[in-house]
């Protein structure tokens, strides 16, 4: 296998190490420890949705909370009222948040420009939950709960300890970084890339620039209501708190923009790192309320300072540094002069005639 070769193989190889090492890794943890690492793993899926949208093509959403909801009313939904297991509503709430996206996104892209989008969606993401407290089928502002079934019930996707979900959470973000690797590889991958990088250029190309930033935007979506879906099965109940909160849109930016957005690692790295970084400063601070937004604040005010590309962005960045350099080589070592050779000519000896022939011809 050439050189070539092996570095386009071994993110994938380091990849599958992971999720192999990590699954069984899962199973030696605490209680409490593993419980900390579904919300981690939750938050990493989260935030891939927006990594996605966002390191792609620069569009920056404020509408992920919407579409975590969407995934997690639909799921419990579908079971409480007709049965419907949750590995079926899957599919459904994908679907139903690629309908509400495709308009969404369509309204927010067609003007371009940041703040027009951030704006559209903030207003989206803002105007729910009032709209979810008036639905009665869907338990209005006090929102749906699962009973809980003894034992493990796979087909219902309960189960009797936290460490399934863990595992599922983190097949999701294996699956989801995969993706990412391959669509940034693609022929789409590259559009997306000219149609962030200089629309107008690309566009002049032939690029579908709107087509394309549609197509992420509602990809993105499903990804979110994947992640929404799983977590209310976790938590057994379904309510705008828990999705539509005044810090969970904080909390799925700060991770990803933390872990490094534009890289398929970055959502996970930073959700892992900041998620452990709240639970123990929360546990210092003997369980004070406010600590967790303040740890996500303060993380994502050192890395932007410090590490504007992230935390996977910059190591990406020394790790390509340090492989063009190369390994260092030895210092040149001094050339001492010596005798010369029986077979070299004595060149002091053969100045002298050519001197004392220029003082001759001067006489």
């Amino acid at each position: 296998m050439s050189a070539a070769q092996l570095g386009r193989r071994w993110p994938w190889i380091g990849l599958l190490c992971f999720f192999a090492a990590a699954w069984f890794a899962l199973g030696a943890v605490s209680a409490s420890e593993l419980s900390l690492l579904v919300l981690a793993f939750y938050y990493g899926l989260a935030g891939s949705s927006f990594s996605f949208l966002y390191g792609t093509v620069g569009i920056f959403s404020l509408a992920q909370p919407v579409f975590l909801a969407v995934g997690g009313y639909t799921g419990v939904y579908l079971y409480t009222q007709y049965g419907i297991s949750p590995w079926l509503s899957i599919l459904i709430s994908m679907a139903l948040a690629a309908l509400l996206a495709l308009p969404m996104g369509f309204l927010a892209l067609f003007r371009g420009g940041t703040i027009m989008t951030a704006l559209v969606t903030l207003i989206v993401a803002e105007a729910v939950p009032p709209i979810l407290a008036a639905i009665k089928p869907l338990g209005g502002s006090v929102g749906l709960y699962l009973n809980l079934q003894p034992g493990s019930n796979l087909a219902a996707m309960q189960f009797s300890g936290a460490l399934p979900f863990a595992r599922l959470f983190l097949l999701g973000n294996v699956a989801v970084i995969g993706f990412f690797m391959l669509f940034k590889r693609s022929r789409f991958g590259l559009w997306a890339a000219a149609s962030r990088d200089s629309p107008a250029a690309a566009g002049a190309c032939g690029v579908p620039v709107l087509r394309i930033r549609l197509a992420i935007f509602v990809g993105s979506s499903m990804i979110a209501a994947l992640a929404g879906l799983v977590y209310a099965q976790y938590n057994l109940l379904v309510n705008a708190d828990l999705f539509l909160g005044a810090t969970t849109l904080f909390q799925v930016v700060v991770v990803a923009l933390v872990g490094g957005a534009a890289r398929p690692w970055g959502a996970l790295v930073g959700a892992i790192l900041v998620t452990e970084l709240s639970y123990y400063l929360t546990q210092a601070a003997s369980g004070r309320p406010g600590i967790s937004p303040l740890t996500f604040a303060g993380v994502f005010l050192v890395i932007a300072i410090l590490a504007p590309r992230g935390l996977s962005g910059t190591w990406e960045r020394w790790a390509t540094a340090r492989i063009r350099r190369g390994p260092r080589r030895p210092a040149a070592a001094a050339t001492v002069p010596g005798p010369p050779s029986a077979g070299a000519p004595d060149r002091a000896a053969q100045a002298e005639p050519t001197a004392d022939v220029e003082r001759e011809h001067r006489r």
